[in-house]
């Protein structure tokens, strides 16, 4: 009697998307030559460390491989993969199997952090190899090598969330031309840092960190922590630029920013490291405000129906957690000024303000979308992206020629407080006599924009009465409506 058994390459419990793209990714010519390419390298290396017994220098060319690998050449698998799903028209497909914008955009990455996971599993032989020649610490060797591959999942999720943009010079520039500098510096810092100093890469981490102790694995587990926040940020910002205008992806998304901003700053008021973690949340808030800001306004009834029917507390929250733009502005007002008083408060009022400060400047780019034709396009994010870079690009020249120029001669350039992208340049070159007064003008300059964002927002609010009324009836099944705030 013979018997026979279903022989699968993934299990059932599998996200389908995963699988296919999982399935994709190990045929790819790429991922072969990479793994073959690497593994001959390694192989050299490794047998070069057991005849110069872990040389720095050598040493030095396999920290710069693998991080080459894991923090570029594997992330950058993502360059193209909702681009390419959006030109061949084959999302709409996947999108009929029942599968949602979070899980389509999950399962690329997740193909990806499991491909650069299996590269990171087939590296341990190496590590073990140069471990018994001697002069290495096996456990160091090995959690670099994990934080090699946190960096890389977490670039991956970044590229990922660009992929959404079809402009592929867009994408290019904003994902390939810093990711391709900062990658190879981080490789060439890795094997300059071997060579010089002999130094193995985790204790060059923990330098970078911290000082040491409770306090140095304080900062990996918040390093940690922000990592996992950093992936579901940018793998939401890529769903939902993908998801359907029905979709109450905002509620979680903001959910999720909000109690995390807190989340920070109660740590922050627990322990001794507040200033540090006050800096961390002045960098989740601007991230946070670029998704909020790129979203277009909703028209859709069902959305506003789904707040109205629970009541006060839903039209309360309507104006924080609702989808579109108007309400992120809200939303964005709201975390600017829960992280400005911490900061105020562990810190120092000015460095409140220039809190304040910069997120005006990103409520300045949202402003220029809103001015133009661009406030109509069906993804707000490409023209924010290029307004960004456009604006960036003449700070930058203005602050070269002016602002430095003037602190050259010991002079304080007044010229910065007219746009908050100058005023912490021309802050930290301005006469320690004049630091005050630049801040408080600067600040009330700063206001502009929060203010005519506040009017464009109304006027859009306006729009979508039409969308709120009927969501309204949708809830009290009411023919003849009622007065909609």
């Amino acid at each position: 009697m013979t018997s026979s058994f279903a022989i699968t390459d993934f299990p059932d419990r599998l996200s389908p998307m995963v699988v296919k793209e999982l399935r994709q990714g190990l045929r790819t010519r790429l991922f072969g030559g990479v793994m073959l390419i690497l593994h001959l390298l390694l192989v050299l290396f490794t047998l070069m460390s057991g005849g110069a017994e872990n040389a720095a220098a050598v040493s030095g060319w396999f920290d710069g491989i693998i991080t080459l690998v894991l923090c570029i050449i594997i992330p950058l698998r993502g360059f193209s993969a909702v681009a390419d799903e959006l030109k061949a028209g084959t999302l709409d497909m996947l999108v009929l199997t029942r599968l949602s914008a979070g899980r389509i955009v999950f399962g690329k990455w997740a193909a990806i952090a499991s491909q650069s996971l299996l590269i990171a599993f087939s590296v341990l032989p190496y590590v073990v190899a140069r471990f018994v020649f001697g002069g290495l610490d096996l456990f160091e060797e090995i959690a670099v090598l994990f934080y090699k591959w946190v960096i890389g999942v977490v670039l991956a999720a970044v590229i990922v969330a660009l992929s959404t943009q079809r402009q592929f010079w867009l994408r290019a520039v904003v994902i390939g031309l810093p990711l391709l500098i900062g990658g190879c510096g981080a490789s060439f810092f890795f094997m300059m840092t071997r060579v010089t100093s002999g130094m193995s890469s985790v204790k060059t981490f923990s330098i970078l960190t911290s000082a040491g102790g409770s306090a140095e694995k304080g900062a990996v587990l918040l390093a940690l922590a922000m990592a996992v926040w950093a992936v579901f940020y940018f793998l939401s910002l890529a769903a939902t630029r993908i998801a359907p205008a029905s979709s109450l992806l905002s509620v979680v998304k903001r959910s999720v920013h909000l109690s995390t901003i807190l989340l920070l700053i109660l740590i922050g008021w627990l322990t001794s490291s507040g200033t540090a973690l006050s800096l961390v949340s002045s960098g989740v808030l601007s991230l946070v405000m670029v998704d909020a800001l790129t979203e277009r306004v909703n028209e859709i009834p069902s959305v506003y129906a789904a707040f109205y029917r629970r009541g006060l507390l839903g039209r309360v929250a309507l104006w924080l957690f609702a989808p579109g733009w108007v309400t992120g502005f809200v939303f964005t007002l709201l975390i600017t000024w829960i992280v400005a008083m911490h900061v105020g408060l562990t810190r120092s009022f000015a460095e409140a303000q220039l809190v304040a400060i910069s997120a005006a400047s990103t409520w300045l780019i949202a402003v220029l979308v809103q001015l133009f034709s661009t406030r109509n396009a069906r993804d707000l994010l490409p023209p924010f992206l290029i307004f960004w870079l456009i604006v960036s690009s003449l700070i930058y020249v203005i602050g070269s020629l002016l602002i430095n120029a003037r602190s050259v001669r010991g002079d304080t350039a007044w010229v910065a407080c007219a746009l908050p992208e100058l005023l912490p340049i021309g802050y930290g070159n301005a006469a320690v006599g004049d630091k005050e007064a630049m801040l408080e003008l600067g600040s009330w300059a700063a206001l502009v924009w929060p203010v005519l964002l506040l009017i464009l927002a109304c006027l859009a609010w306006r729009h979508t009465r039409s969308a709120r009324q009927e969501g309204w009836r949708m809830v009290h099944h009411d023919s003849q409506g009622g007065a909609v705030s």
